[in-house]
């Protein structure tokens, strides 16, 4: 296991810890998963962190504002056996552990399967029609969630396949950060996938931005689960169905008719 930095000392921190949610539109049920899998990843690292497998603090709600979601949870002892530096260490162990998964396929310490896997949900929520980004803050630290951590997580656990497949789906965002990257929402399962493109690609990718396409390449995809991403080998612009000829068209065409 390579070293594991640590930019802030455990003690730096406080009892609360914040997760703001920005974007155009806020669905209940995807709100309610973003906290399902906040209490268990906390819940997770705070019984790793006791020895025993036993819960030392419990979180409640301190604030919550609208417009964009801003939710503090504050973390309380259960009893006085507890050690006063339990949320503390229970959050810079959550902000250190997602600052590793976003730049490399690493456990972080502490980290159990369970709790990776909640860490995963958070950056498989990020979609720029409703959770379009978001960000976990506790004094010192502020991590912001990237796609980069479903694909860590996904490194770290192995469950899943590769296989050469295509998508059809419309484009909905184009990203240069680190990988270049398309977002496509896939006509089949509506949901957005990941795929990353070679720089060949990318003026095709660019001028096609909101349209219909088909892409090509190594797909990857959960074992018995949904596709996470697909590295394209190759990518063509749909027409739109506006576009197609109907019927009356095709039997007019066989026909001979001009």
């Amino acid at each position: 296991m390579r070293h594991q930095d640590l930019r802030y000392s455990r003690d730096e921190f406080s009892n609360k810890l914040t997760i703001d949610i920005d974007g155009p539109y806020f669905p209940l049920e995807k709100f309610q998963k973003v906290l399902e899998n906040f209490q268990t990843i906390l819940s997770e690292l705070d019984r790793s962190i006791s020895g025993t497998g036993k819960p030392g603090v419990e979180w409640s709600i301190s604030s919550i504002s609208s417009a964009s979601i801003h939710l503090t949870a504050e973390a309380n002892l259960i009893s006085d056996e507890i050690e006063r530096s339990r949320p503390a260490q229970v959050i810079s162990t959550f902000v250190r552990g997602l600052e590793i998964l976003q730049e490399r396929p690493e456990r972080p310490v502490l980290f159990t399967n369970k709790a990776l896997e909640s860490a995963r949900v958070f950056s498989e929520m990020l979609d720029p029609e409703n959770f379009a980004e978001i960000e976990f803050r506790a004094d010192p630290g502020r991590i912001q969630v990237t796609t980069s951590i479903s694909s860590h997580v996904d490194e770290i656990i192995k469950d899943f396949h590769t296989s050469y497949g295509s998508i059809e789906g419309q484009l909905v965002s184009i990203s240069l950060a680190n990988q270049q990257s398309l977002g496509i929402r896939d006509f089949i399962d509506n949901k957005i996938i990941k795929c990353y493109f070679p720089d060949r690609l990318f003026e095709i990718a660019r001028n096609a931005l909101g349209k219909r396409i088909y892409v090509f390449g190594i797909i990857r995809q959960r074992t018995h689960g949904p596709k996470v991403n697909i590295k394209v080998e190759e990518l063509k612009v749909l027409p739109d169905p506006s576009e197609m000829p109907n019927l009356t068209d095709i039997f007019r065409n066989l026909g001979g008719e001009s």
